[in-house]
């Protein structure tokens, strides 16, 4: 949401005043703020600052639907300024009321016609009822009337990897630092999409220079330390997230629950003071989420069972409600790419000729798939590329299933096979995103040369994981309620089965067999993909590629049976899966 512009001074009691008072309570204590901001409507009902602000401490308070009508209020009343047009623009278009957002944004334009953010405005309001196609047209249309706006440009190359075009995406935003090479957030969104094509020394390098450029923002801060952390660099990501707590902004909250995992023993008493401090301090149900997952975190590594199951509950109840799970929608995705396979009548793709054979990994999120991928990159016939976001972000787009065509899949293989060449000449490759067995038909189709491995794990160990970790994507909200995670494991039985029954092959392991009969399995998935054994591959805490998921402490470990069975520690977490 938009904020408001600087106030003046003013006489204690005018209505600038009592709206500056409310501004400045909304990230510490929404509570408070709304309380303010009702008061100061009693006295100030005709003031649209004091309208726009109430609005602010509504959505501050999770009442997003409430807060349109003080947007509206302060539009009626003659807000000098676009904000109040773009909040209500981007709540009325959350709430699926597209046309009315753009009769908003069409209305703001009227007014302030040489606002840039009015044209960012109409591009927001497409994305939030996921309309992507209708948002890269609209900021190709706004482009096209203020072409040296960078932030349109950025935006551009961040709906480009949204619609699946990741390589497209690195391509604008590379283009948009030629002629803006200071522009911070192209930067550090270039370093991300660096990290996702499997680059990490190019992603480190380009958050680097972004950090020369503002050591001190807190963004770049928080994208570097994410970086080092990936590529096994804990001390330098500690220092950094230190930094940010130091800060005190917005992304300490996160810092501290990073820091809970990656800080050495010794310091977690001075940790969870700073956690329990920050806690007293704030009211924002978002905030005490990070923080109750840092005390979990803390009371895990202490083997303080009690404790961790408290403030896991708490945690994942504060996100839950933060960050709802549509069950509906997960099923009816998952349903999309099998229907949409069942009738297409595509042939499989041929062409053109990949550099290494792709060997795909998928599974549950926390079922071992990374640590198989570093098993199997251990042999100097094998790549790892960790996971590739290209063909999840493709399928899932309904319009490209619809459209799929000989045409399109060659093009998808050929944008595979540059992401083969980011990891070098080799013989095989391995892509570890764990969703895409949602698209295993797919998949198949497009590489029919692929070898496919789908991993399974006990589902009760495979939730208490799900449960216990904070996942930074909304595609990851099931994970956060005991009902989400039991959906989501129906739904993937449900779709691997359904898989099997449309003729799509792969291997199948278990998770458990994996750490227990490692040589056994190891040759097993060797002889599959036709990749000789090494006795590297039982040493994969010796592979030095980067992580990007919240593996990337457990798997730089040696292989253990440490989290077999371990959800009998917690009967009561989750009691209906338990």
């Amino acid at each position: 949401m938009v904020g408001m512009r600087p106030m003046p001074n003013e006489l204690p009691n005018s209505d600038l005043a009592r709206a500056s008072a409310v501004y400045q309570l909304l990230s510490t204590n929404p509570g408070k703020a709304w309380k303010e901001a009702r008061a100061a409507l009693k006295a100030h009902p005709n003031s649209e600052r004091v309208q726009f602000v109430a609005g602010l401490a509504l959505i501050a308070n999770g009442k997003r639907s409430e807060a349109r009508a003080h947007f509206a209020n302060a539009i009626k009343l003659g807000t000098p300024d676009p904000d109040a047009y773009l909040n209500l623009a981007q709540l009325s278009a959350e709430t699926g009321r597209l046309d009315f957002a753009l009769d908003v944004v069409g209305r703001a334009k009227k007014r302030f016609p040489d606002e840039v953010r009015v044209a960012q405005a109409r591009v927001n309001a497409h994305q939030a009822v996921g309309d992507l196609a209708g948002a890269l047209s609209a900021v190709e249309a706004a482009l096209a009337e203020f072409p040296e706006s960078s932030d349109l440009h950025l935006q551009q190359g961040l709906l480009l990897s949204d619609c699946g075009n990741l390589l497209q995406a690195i391509e604008a935003l590379e283009t948009l630092l030629k002629d803006h090479p200071d522009h911070v957030l192209s930067l550090i969104n270039l370093g991300r999409f660096y990290a996702y094509t499997n680059q990490p020394s190019r992603a480190l390098e380009i958050t680097e220079q972004a950090y020369s450029m503002a050591p001190k923002s807190p963004a770049v801060i928080e994208n570097l330390a994410i970086r080092r952390r990936e590529n096994g660099d804990f001390k330098g990501a500690e220092t950094l997230l230190t930094q940010l707590v130091t800060m005190d902004t917005e992304f300490a909250d996160d810092a501290l629950r990073q820091l809970a995992d990656i800080i050495s023993k010794g310091d977690l008493d001075t940790l969870e003071q700073q956690v329990q401090l920050r806690m007293k301090r704030t009211r924002a149900p978002a905030q005490l989420a990070q923080m109750e997952f840092a005390l979990s975190a803390i009371a895990k590594r202490r083997g303080d069972d009690a404790t961790f199951v408290k403030t896991l509950k708490r945690a994942n109840k504060y996100v839950s409600k933060l960050r709802p799970y549509d069950a509906r929608g997960d099923s009816q995705s998952h349903a999309r790419s099998r229907q949409s396979y069942q009738d297409s009548d595509v042939a499989p793709a041929s062409s053109p000729a990949l550099p290494a054979v792709p060997i795909f990994i998928v599974g549950l999120p926390r079922s071992g798939t990374t640590l198989l991928e570093r098993m199997i990159s251990m042999s100097p016939h094998v790549a790892g590329l960790g996971e590739v976001a290209l063909l999840n972000r493709f399928f899932s787009v309904e319009g490209n299933l619809k459209t799929a065509s000989a045409e399109s899949l060659s093009q998808l293989r050929a944008d595979y096979a540059k992401y083969q060449t980011f990891a070098g000449s080799t013989e095989y490759s391995v892509d570890k995103m764990p969703v895409n067995y949602m698209h295993l038909g797919w998949i198949r189709k497009t590489f029919p040369e692929a070898k496919i491995i789908l991993l399974r794990r006990d589902p009760k160990d495979l939730a208490l994981s799900l449960f216990e970790n904070y996942f930074n994507d909304a595609g990851q909200n099931f994970s956060f309620e005991e009902a989400g995670i039991q959906h989501r494991i129906q739904s993937f039985d449900q779709t691997v089965s359904e898989w099997k029954e449309l003729g799509v092959e792969f291997l199948e392991l278990n998770y458990e067999d994996l750490v227990s009969a490692s040589e056994d399995s190891l040759k097993t998935v060797s002889a599959y993909c036709g990749v000789s054994f090494d006795d590297a591959m039982l040493r994969p805490e010796e592979n030095e590629g980067s992580i990007r998921t919240v593996s990337s402490v457990q798997a730089r470990k040696g292989i253990n049976q440490d989290s077999i069975k371990r959800w009998q520690r917690y009967p009561d977490l989750l009691p209906k899966i338990f």
